[in-house]
């Protein structure tokens, strides 16, 4: 089911303290939510993506890195991938793929 989400988009910053990551948020935007089919979740996880893993489309511009962590209805998720598609205004976008953050 598609479903339109609000997502915290979080960076990892730099700490004196290398055994501890400080995630820090830059902004927050919109975006479509969706978990991968049976057969996607089966590539993902030949690909090594151990969770449930979801795709998040976003608009082309958005700020947004494969070491970031997201935010969605107050669960976390680890960016694993980021694929841009442009060349058609009306249709451009950056797909995401997402796996559930292990805390």
């Amino acid at each position: 089911m598609k479903q339109n989400k609000s997502v915290i988009i979080k960076r990892l910053t730099a700490t004196t303290n290398v055994n501890v990551k400080d995630w820090q948020e830059i902004e927050t935007i919109e975006g479509m939510f969706l978990p991968l089919s049976d057969e996607r979740q089966q590539i993902a996880q030949a690909e090594g993506i151990i969770g449930q893993a979801y795709n998040l489309y976003v608009a082309v511009g958005t700020d947004i890195q494969a070491t970031d962590r997201l935010e969605i209805d107050s669960k976390t998720y680890d960016v694993r991938g980021v694929q841009k598609f442009e060349g058609s205004q009306s249709v451009d976008h950056i797909k995401l793929l997402l796996e559930e953050a292990k805390e």
